[in-house]
């Protein structure tokens, strides 16, 4: 059974009411993935929810000619599948591989009902992650639409830079993936940024050096 600190190193699952979380653990079972491991897979029975109590993953959406498009990198404490729970169809709406060494919290699709239909404050937080959730896909659909692939780039690397994440553990591979284009796009862009004085690589880091311009760039419109 987990134990009750476990849950309170989790923030969505740390403001629950102690007998919601009593209830949480004698529920769950802890599961752990290594770097590159698939969690799920699109498309299949979604059978279970997961917390993350450890490690990072990324969601990601494949289409028929085999384009990805990355939907979310989720970080500790995040919870994985509640929408495909949700669903009326009962699949996962994605697929989701660890990124790194990751343990995750396992709720079974019949014990996350349970919880949902007998504990009130457990329902609640799962709104909070729902609209949070929502607010990303809106802001994903408009950069997809609305800003052009350079523009997309230059967002994103100054996202990253924003949120002190580092650069060298992005492949081109990657990167396309979250901005919704191709490695070879990517890598002339980025190229094209670095003849521009915008940005330096350095082996595998990305450095900004002209904030500004990739500013003007991100603000680019289709």
């Amino acid at each position: 059974m987990i134990q009750l600190e476990d849950l309170n190193k989790i923030p969505i699952l740390s403001s629950l009411e102690e007998k919601t979380k009593n209830a949480f653990a004698e529920r769950t079972y802890r599961h752990k993935l290594h770097a590159g491991s698939t969690l799920l897979i699109e498309g299949d029975p979604a059978d279970a929810c997961y917390f993350i109590a450890s490690g990072h993953f990324r969601v990601l959406h494949m289409n028929p000619e085999g384009r990805i498009q990355v939907l979310a990198r989720l970080t500790p404490g995040s919870p994985i599948n509640l929408i495909s729970l949700l669903n009326q169809e009962k699949v996962n709406l994605g697929t989701v591989e660890a990124l790194t060494t990751a343990n995750v919290l396992v709720l079974s699709a019949y014990d996350f009902e349970f919880l949902l239909s007998h504990f009130l404050d457990f329902s609640k937080t799962l709104l909070f992650v729902f609209a949070e959730r929502l607010k990303n896909m809106t802001q994903l659909a408009a950069e997809l639409s609305l800003y052009t692939v350079k523009a997309r780039l230059a967002r994103f690397l100054m996202d990253l830079a924003d949120t002190r994440q580092i650069f060298d553990n992005w492949t081109q591979d990657e990167i396309a993936a979250q901005i919704g284009t191709v490695r070879d796009v990517v890598g002339r862009l980025l190229r094209e940024f670095e003849n521009q004085g915008f940005i330096k690589r350095d082996r595998h880091q990305i450095l900004l050096l002209d904030r500004k311009g990739l500013t003007e760039i991100a603000n680019q419109i289709t």
